[in-house]
């Protein structure tokens, strides 16, 4: 792949602070995007749809490291060099080599506190979660720049 596709990288908060001290952010595992398979499997759909499929993809992703700290999903959407990824052989999955520069990202869009309250009952009751209440909730955008006051109002200061 060539290019400079968009990815959606599942993340947290204190990512968000790595990626503010340090101007780079490692994913912690699969990021998603629009993939061949998802192209394949949905010829009849437009980019956008698609994009929203690998974006919902990548906030449902994002549940899984929130085991603690902030309770709100987070995704990063950055454009990158196609050919450091390397598309899973179906949904919106890819494994992306290296890390993700500041100078790259697009978009960081974190769950609002309704969203949060509704999480950390999840969290804390995981056999009981309810999915759907969960991404019923739509994810804020903010402008890289925003990000420290992103950061502050999320209670993840810098030390």
């Amino acid at each position: 792949m060539t290019g400079m596709p968009r990815i959606y990288l599942p993340a947290e908060a204190a990512m968000l602070r790595t990626l503010a001290d340090t101007g780079e952010l490692e994913p912690a595992g699969p990021v998603h995007m629009v993939t061949r398979a998802l192209r394949e499997a949905h010829p009849n759909a437009d980019v956008e749809d698609l994009e929203y499929t690998a974006f919902a993809d990548a906030a449902l992703a994002s549940l899984g490291l929130l085991a603690a700290g902030v309770p709100r999903r987070v995704v990063v959407s950055a454009d990158v060099p196609g050919e450091r990824l390397a598309e899973h052989a179906d949904g919106t999955a890819a494994d992306f080599r290296g890390t993700v520069k500041l100078g790259k990202v697009a978009a960081v869009h974190v769950d609002d506190a309704d969203a949060a309250a509704e999480i950390a009952r999840t969290l804390a009751s995981p056999g009981e979660a309810d999915l759907a209440a969960i991404e019923a909730h739509v994810l804020d955008w903010y402008a890289p720049s925003e990000l420290q006051d992103l950061l502050a109002g999320l209670g993840s200061r810098k030390p």
